[in-house]
């Protein structure tokens, strides 16, 4: 586990921050003021890019915030796997334990991170001050389903083949940006550099669709870290946006984090670090104080 010697370029948004490549992991850090407050890692949602937070990182301007672009993001080349809760887990965990950090850190998790989150905060409370789910994927799920089986099987290089053909990719890369419109109340603020462009690029693509079609196989390994781990005690909190949450999460919900009251919002779609940044950092501010 080494850094890259030469770092790609981040995109224009994120050039200010200080970048670092660990095992295809793109890192960038944007230093606080400092003053004690723990550092805030940002967990992107599936097929996410890290500057889809800046709104956020914007409205949290006294902490030291970390973000994440996964390999196949940012220059860097997809791993050729399909992701699984434990990689996903160590990678978080190398990140908030990495050189010249060492301090329990609020993760803010977007939607399927919120796996990798509440996985973290069961196998190593210690490195974990705060949870904040943003629109959290809630699964109970016991197997890890179809799609993920037939991943793991020769059937995913077919597809993610499919994926070096320009015109398709062209294809792939509106239908994404449309469907992005579609998750916010405020589509105007969904910047195309950010969101269209990149998933042009075939190992954004193939990165993407590889973590989609582990979603169940993600979902159904946290379902079984729960019969082996006891209850979440890290502080935790969560947001809902349109539509809300069913009955079932909310069970779940407070099955497995404790939450029983949390934040529904009227007026934000599923990308809510876009549409709400301002309630996402009052949520990280409430566990500080």
């Amino acid at each position: 586990m080494s850094p890259r010697a030469n770092p790609p370029e981040p995109v224009e948004p994120l050039r200010p921050f200080a970048v670092e490549v660990v095992d295809g992991f793109t890192h960038y850090l944007r230093p606080g003021t400092g003053a004690g407050r723990p550092p805030v890692l940002l967990l992107n949602g599936c097929a996410l890019p890290a500057a889809g937070w800046l709104p956020v990182i914007e409205a949290l301007p006294g902490q030291d915030v970390l973000a994440l672009d996964r390999p196949g993001f940012a220059d860097t080349a997809w791993d050729k796997r399909l992701p699984d809760l434990a990689s996903e887990v160590a990678a978080v965990q190398r990140i908030i334990d990495g050189p010249g950090r060492g301090r329990r850190a609020i993760l803010v998790a977007h939607s399927m991170a919120a796996f990798r989150a509440e996985a973290l905060a069961r196998l190593r409370p210690d490195l974990v001050a705060g949870l904040v789910l943003v629109d959290p994927s809630l699964e109970d799920y016991r197997d890890p389903g179809t799609a993920a089986r037939l991943a793991r099987a020769r059937g995913l290089n077919v597809t993610l083949s499919l994926l070096g053909h320009a015109r398709l990719r062209r294809l792939v890369a509106r239908a994404a940006h449309r469907g992005f419109r579609e998750q916010m109340i405020s589509p105007g603020r969904l910047d195309p550099d950010i969101f269209r462009d990149p998933y042009a690029r075939p190992e954004v693509l193939r990165s993407a669709l590889a973590e989609w079609l582990s979603y169940r196989l993600q979902g159904s390994q946290l379902s079984a870290l729960r019969t082996r781990t006891g209850a979440v005690r890290t502080p935790t909190s969560a947001i809902f946006a349109q539509p809300g949450p069913t009955r079932r999460h909310l069970r779940l919900l407070a099955a497995h984090l404790g939450v029983h009251d949390p934040t529904m919002l009227d007026d934000s779609g599923h990308l809510v670090m876009l549409d709400r940044p301002d309630a996402i950092a009052a949520a990280v501010d409430e566990l500080v104080l």
